[in-house]
């Protein structure tokens, strides 16, 4: 029998079509229980199936749910069992939420039947791949979410008695159904988690029946379900989507790059970027800013129908920028405003209004950005100012939304001559660029425990928003459980700290925006959040991103969570601490 080829994407037809035997969801239970992975037993057997309509009943009602449901209820706040609002799924919030409980769902393909097998167990794969050696690994085919997840719901595992195969669905009212009529099916209970209803960073995982020999089939490929359709309806009934899953190749961060080009990196020894293919550059740090421009480039483009001198998407994080002028107009980018929200036309409220009032790009909820948004649009590559990739970007500081805490007549700024943020008070006139799009909002954080030397369990904090996984202790310090204990390792050179970071596997030091996005900025003073960090937030910490303008060689940038102001410091003679990160795996 032909091996099926590609990522779950071009599976052999006539592998489907002659021996998908036990194929099904994720299963968790020991593949040898049972009728195992991939058993044939009474597969000629055709008993009394799923009723397909009742899931497509429970979807469709769960659509309706969250297009009911109220938008401002923050997602943390939806119960398990209850549908969350429709712009949680369509803006990505369920899904990023769910990157801190996310597991892989492997498929196996087995040679003597020509089946395929899935699995989200360790322990099961790491069995099968030892004791079976006619199945082989094809690798992740999806991901759910091991465990509850704001906006997600259980899917439900039965194992066929009859057919030594397992179903999975997703509606409640099914399962009850199949526990009424159909005596055969077992229950096993959830298998992991997955969605109800359709949004951004989920797939839908789709669902055929096999009338001939009383099983289902699943797939998460587009191209494999528009083949089957197309070329064996008569076999495989198409059910419509059993619900949907986390896309394994969802980019969930979004945190834009710096900016920084591969042609900025460091060497030992030496404060000049240099090529960072260079052999001297990944010695010291294969990690460096330089090396991950492909992450996150920032990238813009034009929003539907309107012109680039209107407005500007920004790809990465979805927002839509107001474009500036030079024509001495209202959106000129050197005007100059207060935010004293005193009525008069030199300060920034009366132009948020004025903007839309005139209904630009379609929208009348332009604001202004909070820190991290703006510092977004900051190049860093540049070695003059601005350092900003949109034209017409004014110089000096421009206004943000994020008020400094108990200094209520101050806010955040940005400056995009320099790249560095701090605060100002509101008397003082600066630029300002409006944005459109939901600001994130709300609890952020999720401890979870990864092997790192002698630290306690809970040792990690994953940012939901970001996607990016932090050590919950500064370099120097151990997580004994409830806080960090013994002493912060300061790295007097940024070199050192590149060092460093090389050394811990799996780790590496965040460029700027990753690491300002750590800060809480609500706190007073700013720093990270308290619930789940515990140190010593009044020192520095490094970043691998270079200081790239002239005027400032042999610079670093950093930041200082006490505060939460974006600066830099030599690279020599400057005692930071660091704090290391890595995506969500």
């Amino acid at each position: 029998m032909p091996r099926p080829t590609g990522q779950f994407r071009a599976m052999g037809i006539a592998a489907i079509a002659l021996a998908l035997a036990a194929c099904g969801g994720a299963d968790t239970s020991p593949a040898t229980t049972r009728s195992g992975p991939a058993s044939s037993a009474s597969a000629s057997a055709t008993p009394h199936a799923p009723d397909a309509a009742l899931t497509a009943q429970s979807l469709a009602l769960a659509e309706k749910q969250a297009q009911q449901a109220d938008p401002s209820t923050p997602l943390d706040n939806v119960p398990a069992g209850t549908i969350a609002a429709k712009q949680a799924y369509t803006s990505g919030e369920v899904a990023r939420k769910a990157l801190a409980v996310r597991i892989p769902v492997y498929r196996f393909y087995n040679s003597q039947t020509g089946a395929h097998f899935y699995t989200t167990s360790e322990a099961e794969k790491n069995s099968i791949l030892a004791t079976l050696p006619q199945f082989h690994l094809d690798g992740v085919a999806f991901h759910g979410a091991n465990t509850f997840s704001p906006g997600l719901s259980p899917v439900y595992r039965f194992y066929n008695t009859q057919t030594g195969v397992h179903f999975y669905t997703i509606s409640e009212t099914e399962k009850n159904n199949i526990l009424a009529t159909l005596p055969q099916y077992h229950l096993d209970g959830p298998a992991y988690h997955a969605s109800q209803v359709a949004g951004a960073g989920l797939t839908p995982l789709y669902r055929f029946y096999v009338s001939s020999r009383g099983f289902h089939f699943y797939t998460a490929s587009e191209a494999e379900k528009n083949s089957i359709v197309a070329t064996l309806s008569s076999v495989y009934t198409y059910e419509g989507p059993a619900y949907y899953v986390l896309a394994t190749e969802w980019k969930a961060e979004k945190v834009p790059h710096t900016g920084v080009t591969n042609q900025q990196c460091y060497q030992a020894t030496l404060n000049t970027p240099v090529d960072c293919s260079l052999p001297a550059t990944t010695s010291l740090n294969a990690q460096q800013d330089g090396h991950r421009t492909a992450i996150n480039t920032m990238s813009y483009s034009a929003y539907g129908a309107y012109p680039t001198t209107a407005c500007i998407k920004d790809n990465v994080t979805g927002l839509i920028w107001e474009a500036k002028t030079t024509d001495g107009g209202i959106r000129d980018k050197d005007k100059l405003y207060t935010k004293l929200n005193n009525g008069l036309s030199t300060d920034v409220y009366p132009f948020i209004a004025a903007v839309n009032a005139s209904n630009l790009c379609g929208f009348s909820d332009w604001r202004l950005p909070t820190r991290d948004e703006l510092l977004g649009l900051v190049d860093y590559s540049s070695t003059v100012a601005p350092r900003a990739q949109l034209a017409n970007t004014g110089l000096d500081k421009h206004w943000t939304s994020t008020s400094a805490p108990g200094y209520s007549q101050s806010s955040y700024y940005v400056d995009f001559t320099w790249g560095d943020s701090a605060v100002y008070d509101h008397s003082y006139p600066q630029r300002a660029r409006l944005v459109h799009g939901t600001a994130q909002t709300g609890p952020r954080s999720i401890v979870s425990t990864v092997a790192y030397g002698s630290d306690a369990a809970n040792n990690t904090v994953s940012d939901t928003r970001s996607g990016l996984q932090w050590r919950r202790c500064e370099e120097g310090r151990t997580w004994n459980g409830s806080i960090c204990t013994g002493t912060v390792s300061y790295f007097n050179t940024h070199e050192s700290a590149l060092a460093y970071a090389q050394s811990k596997a799996g780790w590496r030091l965040p460029n700027i925006k990753e690491l300002a996005s750590l800060t809480d900025l609500s706190a007073r003073p700013a720093a990270l959040d308290p619930t789940v960090f515990s140190a010593d937030q009044s020192n520095y910490h490094w970043a691998s991103t270079p200081e790239m303008l002239a005027t400032n060689p042999g610079y670093a940038w950093a930041v200082l969570f006490n505060g939460g102001y974006v600066t830099r410091g030599t690279r020599s003679g400057s005692p930071f601490a660091i704090r290391l990160v890595r995506d969500i795996r």
